[in-house]
């Protein structure tokens, strides 16, 4: 693909597997566009305007007449200001009967389009909110595609087709069809979004960014894939969360037999590295308690097993604290651990135990030479 580095807005409307991708997406059509498109992020403004131009206008040139295109024509050029028909310079009639009378005429339409789209952002189907949030319509498995874009700067509420809750950060973009399948919900974006999504356990859900396909039934999780970005991170607040590659990227690591596919739990994220291709799990960066009524739990302990500590806090937090509960069976705990983040939490208690703890595999792995009196 690297002939599309000098592709152009209009390049890239007329190019047959561009408009396919839009029109009727697959899973290899995204990830082979998603690749070119992280190798190239200086070409992501014209991929979005050519695309956001194939799914607003959707020309049938097969079943448009001559007329038809003239009149589409003529009213762009309308709505933008410029001469009428009869004062033009060209003859519009020199391409009647000609086999690419249709493209070319449709041709003009689509280049119109762009430049009325860059200086003014909008098209006759796809409107700008007050928010700054471009609205397009498509075509996916014969269904209509709406694509959302947070131009301003406060995050962005989007609402999905089945109540799925959205937060779309500044810069940041989704696709999702107009109705969902009845057996899949499949969205695909750019940029960083967090997600609270409806239950629904025979329809799963589905989220196509950057290497990555996110696999749910029902949770919230926060994605960020932006195309200059080395990495794509995908965290978990609630629920379980599959997390896989896809294209180039899962045959790379099918190649070197390392697991494509992980698991995540609350507090836990993947880090999918793009030079490297690699997959790495480990825990969000301020891990929060997850079981109902965190008010009112407290973590105050008097002369009481490190180990009862630590049960506590792996409960509350929802993450697995490994230790050797022999070799620490003797060690007595006394602190009061109510208003610390998880990470001093346990810097206190391996303090106060002579231990260390490391992140390892999204777990917590405690080592000790034990503390016997």
């Amino acid at each position: 693909m690297e002939h599309y580095k000098n592709f152009e807005v209009d390049d890239f409307v007329w190019d047959e597997y561009f408009r396919q991708w839009v029109l009727h997406p697959t899973r290899e059509s995204h990830a082979a566009w998603n690749e070119w498109l992280a190798k190239n992020p200086s070409r992501a403004e014209v991929l979005h305007r050519a695309r956001q131009i194939v799914q607003s206008l959707q020309i049938k040139e097969s079943s448009l007449s001559e007329e038809e295109i003239k009149s589409m024509v003529d009213t762009t050029l309308q709505r933008i200001g410029s001469p009428k028909p009869e004062e033009r310079r060209w003859n519009i009639s020199h391409y009647i009967g000609h086999a690419r009378w249709v493209r070319v005429a449709a041709s003009v339409l689509l280049l119109l389009a762009v430049g009325w789209m860059v200086n003014h952002k909008k098209t006759n189907q796809a409107v700008t909110s007050s928010t700054g949030t471009t609205v397009g319509a498509g075509s996916h498995n014969a269904q209509q595609m709406v694509e959302r874009t947070n131009h301003g700067v406060s995050p962005l509420l989007v609402l999905l087709p089945d109540g799925s809750r959205i937060t779309l950060m500044k810069g940041s973009r989704i696709s999702y069809p107009e109705h969902f399948d009845q057996s899949v919900r499949e969205v695909s974006m750019v940029g960083e979004a967090f997600f609270d999504i409806q239950k629904a356990p025979e329809r799963p859900f589905i989220v196509y960014a950057g290497e990555l396909v996110t696999k749910v039934l029902g949770t919230s999780f926060l994605i960020r894939a932006y195309p200059a970005n080395r990495e794509v991170t995908v965290e978990v607040k609630t629920g379980l969360v599959s997390v896989s590659a896809y294209g180039k990227a899962s045959q790379a690591l099918n190649d070197r037999h390392e697991a494509n596919g992980m698991i995540l739990s609350p507090n836990q994220k993947v880090i999918f590295e793009k030079n490297e291709v690699r997959l790495v799990k480990t825990l969000v960066a301020e891990p929060e308690i997850i079981v109902p009524d965190a008010a009112a739990l407290h973590f105050e302990f008097e002369d009481v097993p490190v180990s009862e500590a630590f049960d506590a806090i792996a409960k509350a937090y929802g993450i697995e604290i490994r230790y050797d509960k022999h070799l620490l069976s003797d060690c007595p705990l006394t602190a009061k651990l109510d208003t610390q983040t998880l990470r001093e939490k346990l810097s206190i208690i391996c303090l106060a135990v002579e231990a260390t703890y490391e992140i390892v595999d999204g777990q917590i792995v405690v080592q000790s030479k034990g503390c016997k009196n």
